[in-house]
C-alpha cells in the first residue's frame, strides 16, 4: 500500500466528484511520441481497480513519481540507457547524495539533479562510471569521513592480473614480485 504522507484520513472526497477517494496504487500509463509506458503511481483515487477511472488526486511526493515517469520515458524513447531514474537508482545504491554523486563522478556538484531532471545527459566517460558503479556500487560509496572507499594499498593480485592480461608483464612484472 502506498504510504500516508502527513497521516491523511482513511478516505477524502473528490473535489471533482465528491465521490470517495482511497490512498493507493493505480497502475497508469504515461505516452511520449506514441508509445505507452507503464508505472504505478501513488496517490488518492476513486478507484484503485478500474483502470479506465482514474479520478484522483495526486499530493506530496506523488508528483514527483509522475513527473520520473515521464522524464525516464521520454528518454527511453530517445534511446537512451542511462534514464533519469536508472541514474537516480545508481546514486542511491552507492549510498550518496546528488552533490557527493557530482564529487565522487567528477562531474560537479550540481551534475546529478540535472541527470536526474533530465535536464542534461551524462558524457560517455561518466556513462562508463555510472555502468561501473551499477555493477560495483562499494567502489563508489563515501566513508563517514567523506572520503571515497578506495584502498590505501592497491591489491596486489589485482595489479598483476591487469599488467598479466595487458601483456606488459615481461618487462614489469618484476617490479611487483617483492612487495
Amino acid at each position: 500500500m502506498a504510504r500516508n504522507p502527513r497521516n491523511y484520513p482513511e478516505t477524502m472526497a473528490s473535489p471533482e466528484s465528491g465521490r470517495p477517494m482511497f490512498r493507493g496504487e493505480k497502475l497508469v500509463s504515461v505516452s511520449v511520441e506514441g508509445q505507452t509506458f507503464r508505472y504505478r503511481q501513488p496517490g488518492w483515487w476513486c478507484s484503485l481497480e478500474d483502470p479506465n477511472d482514474l479520478e484522483g488526486q495526486l499530493v506530496d511526493d506523488d508528483n514527483l513519481i509522475a513527473e520520473m515517469a515521464r522524464r525516464t520515458a521520454e528518454a527511453m524513447v530517445k534511446g537512451e540507457t542511462f534514464t533519469p531514474l536508472l541514474i537516480r537508482a545508481i546514486r542511491i545504491h552507492c549510498r550518496l547524495s546528488q552533490r557527493e554523486a557530482g564529487e565522487v563522478f567528477g562531474t560537479g556538484a550540481k551534475s546529478f539533479e540535472k541527470y536526474e531532471t533530465g535536464q542534461i545527459r551524462p558524457s560517455e566517460p561518466t556513462k562508463h562510471l555510472l555502468w561501473l558503479a551499477m555493477m560495483r556500487p562499494e567502489l563508489f560509496t563515501k566513508t563517514k569521513t567523506s572520503a571515497l572507499k578506495t584502498p590505501v594499498i592497491p591489491d596486489l593480485k589485482s595489479i598483476r592480473r591487469t599488467i598479466r592480461e595487458a601483456k606488459l608483464d615481461r618487462f614489469y612484472a618484476p617490479m611487483f614480485q617483492q612487495r
